[in-house]
């Protein structure tokens, strides 16, 4: 991607709490012409306090920060800031973890385990266009969905499930875990599994995300089914 394509420098702020990848990345924005770095915070806690005016373009965020993570800021700064590009720049490659940063807001998720360029290119693309995915995150996700396709054809429905069953679902899709669940329900960490188990026994999956992944699809509007 040429220079001449960007009409100005592209203003990126980073939130990680890890000192030595904070650098690293600094020095490498720094290299770029079409792009500006404009400050780093080491958590969600600072970036409120010392960077939520700051006119950034884009915030390369960690998923796993200190208490407040990564894809619960990415929703209070969509909520605050919604044209502000939030990408998430991460070590895992959960589908799970995936599914919960796209549904708060993220525009794009990067894995830390890539080369300088084509992580470049992700913030130039994310940039440009609105939308970044690492090459091995999007491998991840196309076998997420394909499971999930294979499950749509034997037509599995959300209504096989039980009033119970589906409320643990809608939980786990907002990122919750098991014991999360079990905590906000009242109920103990084995009783939730159990509850689990029979949830992907009448949908016919065998993964938390799979199951996550037909609940979403079944709940997005119609033209987003296509993805």
């Amino acid at each position: 991607m040429s220079n001449e394509q960007f009409q100005k420098k592209v203003k990126i702020g980073i939130v990680e709490d890890d000192r030595i990848t904070r650098m690293l990345l600094v020095e490498m924005i720094n290299r770029q012409e079409e792009l500006e770095f404009i400050g780093h915070w080491g958590s969600a806690e600072e970036f409120w306090k010392n960077g939520r005016d700051v006119h950034a373009d884009l915030l390369l965020i960690d998923l796993n920060l200190p208490e407040e993570d990564g894809a619960s800021l990415i929703f209070r700064i969509k909520r605050d800031r919604p044209n502000l590009t939030c990408v998430v720049l991460t070590a895992s490659c959960d589908p799970q973890d995936v599914f919960q940063c796209l549904r708060q807001g993220a525009s794009g998720y990067l894995v830390k385990d890539t080369t300088p360029e084509e992580l470049l290119d992700g913030i130039r693309s994310a940039a440009k266009d609105g939308a970044v995915l690492s090459p091995l995150v999007a491998r991840f996700l196309v076998d997420e969905f394909r499971q999930v396709s294979v499950v749509e054809t034997k037509k599995p429905s959300l209504n096989v499930l039980t009033q119970r069953e589906m409320e643990i679902l809608q939980n786990l899709a907002t990122g919750q875990s098991p014991k999360d669940i079990a905590n906000d329900l009242g109920l103990s960490y084995e009783t939730v599994r159990a509850h689990l188990k029979k949830i992907y026994q009448k949908l016919h999956v065998q993964s938390r995300e799979a199951a996550v992944g037909l609940y979403v699809i079944e709940n997005s509007p119609a033209p987003e089914r296509l993805l």
